[in-house]
């Protein structure tokens, strides 16, 4: 027991050793490495990550009890399907909300302005042209866009016109934008509370700050329209059968008016009786009128009542300092692959001679 624990101190050690020997070499290859780290680091551009966090307000429900729901919330489980609400809008569903082809289309022809001043665009052309790139994609752009062209229809980007961003047809330009604008915005929830974050990352600090912004305002406005729709459907009806019963009131108090002053001296049982008949259906005409006007403000308070409020509860603001790339997690990163490469070469091309 004690020849195996002894071989393999000795194997420990002989290994350190035969690292040791090398040293020059790891050092050199680590030397290196960290050498490319610096290029590779400062050839990448800078971006910087905005962050908005938003506590959406949750309609009522009536399937399930406020303490099962407190309970499964610090379980970190959503029973919201089983409650019995009316709302089919979770927070769980906002990333797939923000991701929608809808949505981001939407976003494209939003104007930007860089943090400088110099740029003033729409996000769909920062997007598409005016993005920094490194150094070494420009190698092998070429290439790249040869082949597409060699393979692909060249026609398929001309018949759409490169501003105009519909969503039900995309050129291959428009795609790719949307597709770098889908990377840029993670949106997170917490099961717990439902607090929703939500995080931008692009190349200029005060365009991040603004699309963040901005992608939270639209996803307020879309929950909103959403939870609000019905509500407003009701309204508007409830507003054209106001407007229809107001109209045939004053109909019906003019004709009744009319009717009454050219009869004002006649004493005649007919024309009192239908003085009568006109007086009555004013007064129904009135009646429903007065009862469209009582609904009408029943539907308005309902809009009120149904529309939510999303509270931010942190906005997205203009940062300092950039997010990525972080140049020391990848020098550090760099050499120690270096390191480990090298000593693990070293010591496999040492069992293999040895053997």
């Amino acid at each position: 027991m004690s020849d195996m624990y002894t071989k393999k101190e000795i194997d420990v050690i002989g290994i350190f050793l035969l690292l040791w020997s090398k040293r020059k070499r790891i050092a050199v290859n680590c030397i290196i490495a960290g050498v490319l780290a610096l290029v590779v680091a400062f050839s990448l551009p800078k971006k910087y990550t905005s962050t908005v966090v938003m506590a959406p307000e949750m309609s009522s429900t009536k399937g399930i009890s406020g303490s099962l729901g407190s309970l499964a919330s610090m379980a970190g489980l959503n029973l919201g399907g089983m409650t019995g609400g009316e709302d089919a809008i979770y927070p769980e569903i906002y990333p797939q909300i923000v991701s929608s082809t809808p949505f981001l289309c939407d976003m494209m022809t939003v104007q930007v302005e860089t943090n400088d001043g110099e740029l003033n665009t729409t996000l769909y052309d920062y997007l598409s042209r005016r993005q920094k790139t490194p150094w070494w994609t420009k190698i092998y752009a070429v290439p790249i866009a040869f082949f597409k062209r060699m393979f692909t229809d060249v026609n398929v980007d001309t018949v759409i016109p490169r501003n105009v961003v519909n969503n039900t047809r995309l050129s291959r330009q428009q795609f790719a934008a949307l597709s770098m604008l889908d990377k840029s915005i993670v949106v997170s929830v917490d099961k717990g509370n439902d607090v929703v974050t939500l995080n931008v990352t692009m190349q200029d600090p005060k365009i991040t700050a603004d699309i963040a912004n901005l992608v939270a305002e639209k996803l307020q406005e879309y929950i909103v329209r959403y939870r609000s729709a019905k509500a407003r459907k009701d309204l508007e009806y409830a507003q054209m059968l106001y407007d229809d019963s107001r109209i045939k009131y004053i109909e019906a108090q003019k004709e009744y008016a009319d009717y009454v002053g050219q009869h004002q001296n006649i004493v005649n049982m007919r024309f009192q009786i239908e003085a009568d008949r006109l007086e009555n259906e004013k007064e129904l005409a009135f009646g429903v009128y007065n009862q469209m006007a009582q609904n009408l403000e029943v539907a308005r308070a309902k809009v009120q009542e149904e529309t939510p409020v999303c509270v931010v509860v942190e906005p997205a603001y203009i940062q300092i300092k950039a997010s990525s790339p972080k140049k020391v997690m990848m020098g550090l990163l760099y050499v120690f692959l270096a390191f480990f490469g090298t000593s693990a070469w070293i010591i496999i091309k040492d069992r293999i001679i040895n053997r």
